[in-house]
């Protein structure tokens, strides 16, 4: 008890109860809550942000997609598999403009940090035309199943 200081920058007093902060600083902050990351690394936890895990999702869309027609084939339904491909389908018509302009910001920010390279532009693109290529394939067939 005791050891631990203010989250305040530049205080040095104990501090209060588990607030965080001392009783100089604990009514001055906004009452919403906020968390310390410093505080959490020095007690072993760590919080890393990837900014690839986005990416990795939409590039798993298509194989995931697929492969759940490959197991509705096997119903007894003529037209299980259609769901499917017209909810597939439908979903990327909405997510792809979203998730193009997610790929810009991402990579406009990793180009202004000096940590583009040609391997992460090429995972980038590859996340971004395989489920446009999806679409193209929904758009282009997508006609009636009789």
């Amino acid at each position: 008890m005791g050891d631990r200081k203010c989250a305040f920058d530049g205080c040095n007093a104990l501090e209060f109860r588990t607030s965080g902060y001392c009783l100089r600083h604990k009514d001055s902050l906004p009452n919403e809550k906020t968390h310390n990351f410093e505080k959490d690394r020095k007690n072993g936890q760590s919080y890393k942000y990837d900014p690839s895990l986005i990416p990795k999702i939409a590039l798993g869309y298509v194989p995931s997609i697929i492969f759940l027609l490959f197991l509705t084939s096997f119903s007894d339904d003529a037209f299980a598999g259609y769901d499917i491909f017209i909810y597939s389908g439908m979903c990327l018509l909405v997510l792809l403009p979203i998730y193009s302009l997610y790929l810009i910001r991402l990579t406009w920010q990793q180009f202004t940090n000096k940590t583009l390279t040609l391997g992460i532009v090429t995972f980038y693109f590859l996340s971004f035309i395989v489920p446009f290529l999806w679409l193209i394939f929904f758009v282009t067939f997508s006609g009636s199943p009789a």
